[in-house]
Parts: C-alpha cells; sequence; structure tokens
C-alpha cells in the first residue's frame, strides 16, 4: 500500500514539474520554478525543492510554460523596411514585426532632413515611447523632431503575443 502511495506521488510530483514557470524579478533575477498561488499581492511558488513567497513588487515577468527566444533588445542588423506615406519615405526597423497601421506623417515647414525615432513596442503592437534624434538622424530640427515623434506615436504594429513583454526598434522619417 506504500509503494503504491509513494509510486502515485511521485507520479503526480513528475506531472506538476513539467508545468514549470519562469519568473523574473525587478532585480534581473530568473527563478525556474512552479507558481502555487497569489493571493494579497503576495505569489506562493514552488523553487529548487522549496515553497517560497514573493511579494508582487519584486516580480517584473512570469512566463507560463511560454518561450521567448528573443528579449526585445534592438538588433540593428534585422531588416529595415520602407514604405511610402503621404509622399514622404518611412522606414521602420524592428525584429520579428510587422507594420498594421502606418505612421500620420505631416510637416507644416519646408525645413528637411532625415529623423530617427527609437521606440518600444509592447506585445499588442502599440508604440510605448518614442525618443526622436537616434543615430543616423541628419538634422538637429526641433520642430522635425517633434512632428517625427508624434507620427511614429500614431503607428501599430502586428500583435506578438508570445513575442517579448517590449520590442525595441526604430522608424525613420525622411522630410
Amino acid at each position: 500500500m506504500m509503494k503504491t502511495f509513494l509510486l502515485a506521488f511521485a507520479l503526480l510530483f513528475a506531472i506538476i514539474l513539467k508545468s514549470q514557470h519562469t519568473i523574473v524579478l525587478t532585480n534581473g533575477d530568473k527563478l525556474n520554478g512552479i507558481v502555487l498561488s497569489l493571493k494579497d499581492d503576495q505569489w506562493k511558488v514552488f523553487i529548487d525543492g522549496k515553497e517560497k513567497e514573493i511579494h508582487m513588487k519584486e516580480i517584473s515577468s512570469i512566463f507560463f510554460k511560454e518561450y521567448v527566444p528573443y528579449d526585445g533588445v534592438f538588433i540593428p542588423e534585422s531588416d529595415e523596411k520602407v514604405i511610402t506615406v503621404d509622399g514622404f519615405t518611412v522606414k521602420y526597423q524592428i525584429k520579428d514585426r510587422e507594420l498594421e497601421k502606418e505612421p500620420k506623417v505631416s510637416i507644416g515647414t519646408e525645413d528637411k532632413g532625415t529623423v530617427v525615432v527609437k521606440i518600444t513596442v509592447d506585445r499588442y503592437g502599440n508604440i510605448r515611447s518614442a525618443e526622436p534624434g537616434a543615430p543616423g538622424s541628419t538634422t538637429s530640427n526641433k520642430y522635425l523632431y517633434t512632428k517625427a515623434q508624434i507620427a511614429a506615436k500614431t503607428a501599430q504594429f502586428k500583435e506578438d503575443l508570445k513575442g517579448p513583454l517590449i520590442t525595441e526598434g526604430t522608424i525613420t522619417i525622411v522630410y
């Protein structure tokens, strides 16, 4: 009887171990284990054979049976795509992402130049930040920087729910 119980417990434990999670802490540490529960902002997890509690403030991300091969950092060698929007040349470079909604480009001056905008995109394709003046810009005109930043924020990329939480890239607008 005891052997049957131990065998059943070992089998159950093996099944539980197959459903591992990766917990990324705010300090950058990655813990592999099993999330057992969440109550009152406390995560109860099973890590290294011990049950531990981690406060939600200490957790940056949790991946549930998910493999994220790419951390979202900008890779300059990725393919640059070129489109034309309202007569302006727009280029974008972001790994594993496709543009779903073009940026709305406009200008109210005759100033010319190229503005490279560093962007971050979330899993849902939303532009989370846009910083004009990245390397490759050929002007320091603040008006063009503002127009390029506003245009970049109007773009939308396709969802990538299995990708990194944030992906970095660039949108270049040639005025």
